[in-house]
């Protein structure tokens, strides 16, 4: 058996040196594996470097948003490109309604606040925006993050934080929202923090954006009035005539939404609406922890693509902006985006070719009244701070900061604000508080009633109840004796 083993043994060897080391059997397989692996490590090094280069990508709110913006955006930060021109007004005021009450138009609220967080982050202050929300949704009974509101999840920030609400819940009307366009305030009609209504005139730039539920030529408040197409064109007719605008922006988000811009007859107004006359303006996405739709298509990705922007033209994410003070809410970068960043793309161009919008749904524009085209005004026009108020603040923030911060804490502390140290929590406690001393006192009524009904009856220490008591024991031991 051994010779046996010993005669393979030497046989083996002997093949092998007939046909060549190299071309041995368990050589050649060898080898194989040799050259498979050495022909597979260009392709694993090619892998890792595309998952690096995948890590190093910034990271978007939409990766398509990259090649628009590095073909329209990134080319104009160059020193050699064309710069859009701003136009020549001094101050820039907003207008901001959300008109939807209910709980299931979460998504509204969060509209009107994308756009007032984006203009804060423009350089625009309290001062200039008036904010109209129709339903105080932060504080609704369903929402299970009592007093805050999110559009991205609930780690992204609370949009409800450094806001200043001018009109709330039934303030908000038709004529409350015309009188504002007319500075026709009634007696009593004051801010909070004593601060003044915005001061318009000939050489201030109007932005009025218009969120929730509408059809053709129509716009609904609350569910129980409606502002009309011709309303908006008479209000503006009369902002003409009483110099009270030098170009305007009107924006509306709703179903039909370009309706609205239908009877507008004078000069320098831009619209824009999220549709067309028969096409519906969609949610975009809903979120489990909420348990509603959270944002609009179209404001969204106005928002998002202004964020991608930045993130992408600066070298790091866009700043948070959820800030405790205006003058930190200031960003330069969102300015300078906003700079390079023309209405038309933004608005129009934008949102129709990367917003998905819907089946059908289209963005409707008209600048054929203004001097200027859509595509030659830049959006800080309307989305920031005048250049004017831009340099203020930028010089107030670097020669008074630490004095400017010191006077905000007393302000802070003295006034009833959501600047500062905002408690979303206590905000809605308050009217909660409210309701429960109403509970305890309807308690304390009706121990009172119950106590005093007591009195009135019958006590069991009386001697007319032990008589009675007597009287039933007796008879109870005389009937069963009986039977």
């Amino acid at each position: 058996m051994f010779a046996f083993k010993l005669l393979a043994i030497c046989l083996s060897f002997f093949l092998a040196d007939k046909d060549g080391v190299g071309n041995a059997p368990w050589i050649a397989k060898s080898s194989w594996k040799v050259q498979a692996a050495q022909s597979t490590t260009p392709q694993r090094r090619k892998s890792s470097r595309q998952q690096q280069q995948q890590q190093q990508r910034p990271m978007l709110h939409n990766q398509k948003h990259e090649s628009a913006i590095r073909n329209i955006i990134t080319p104009k930060f160059q020193p050699n490109s064309t710069p859009l021109t701003h136009g020549n007004h001094t101050s820039n005021v907003a207008i901001i309604v959300s008109s939807s009450r209910y709980w299931f138009n979460y998504r509204h609220v969060t509209n009107a606040l994308s756009i007032y967080h984006l203009l804060k982050r423009g350089g625009m202050t309290d001062d200039n925006i008036v904010l109209m929300l129709a339903d105080d949704i932060p504080c609704n009974m369903r929402n299970p993050f009592r007093g805050k509101i999110f559009s991205r999840g609930i780690t992204a920030g609370d949009l409800m934080e450094n806001v200043e609400i001018d009109y709330a819940g039934t303030d908000v009307t038709v004529d409350a929202f015309l009188r504002v366009l007319l500075g026709r305030h009634l007696p009593g009609e004051e801010r909070k923090g004593g601060r003044s209504w915005p001061t318009l005139n000939e050489n201030t730039n109007v932005l009025v954006y218009l969120t929730g539920h509408g059809g053709d030529n129509f716009f609904k408040f609350q569910d129980g009035e409606e502002l009309m197409s011709n309303d908006v064109a008479s209000a503006f007719s009369q902002m003409y005539e009483l110099k009270r605008y030098n170009e305007i922006l009107f924006i509306s988000d709703t179903c039909q939404a370009f309706t609205m811009a239908d009877e507008i007859g004078v000069p320098n107004v831009f619209s824009v609406g999220s549709s067309l006359k028969g096409q519906n303006s969609y949610a975009s996405h809903s979120d489990t922890d909420v348990g509603q739709s959270v944002i609009d298509r179209y404001s969204k990705i106005i928002k998002d693509f202004v964020d991608d922007a930045v993130t992408l033209t600066s070298g790091s994410p866009s700043k948070n902006m959820m800030a405790t003070n205006d003058m930190e809410s200031f960003d330069e970068a969102t300015v300078a985006v906003m700079e390079r960043f023309n209405l038309h793309d933004a608005l129009v161009r934008i949102p129709m070719n990367h917003g998905e919008l819907g089946p059908n749904s289209k963005v409707g524009h008209a600048d054929h009244l203004c001097s200027r085209r859509m595509n030659q005004v830049p959006l800080s026009d309307f989305f920031a701070a005048s250049v004017v108020e831009r340099e203020g603040q930028v010089d107030r923030r670097r020669v008074e900061a630490s004095l400017w911060m010191d006077d905000w804490s007393i302000v802070a502390d003295g006034e009833d604000s959501r600047h500062g140290n905002y408690d979303a929590e206590k905000e809605c406690a308050i009217d909660r508080e409210a309701a429960d001393e109403n509970v305890n006192q309807n308690r304390e009524e009706q121990k009172e009633s119950i106590s005093q009904k007591s009195q009135k009856g019958m006590s069991p220490f009386s001697l007319k109840f032990l008589a009675m008591a007597g009287g039933f024991l007796l008879f109870v031991n005389f009937s069963s004796r009986r039977w």
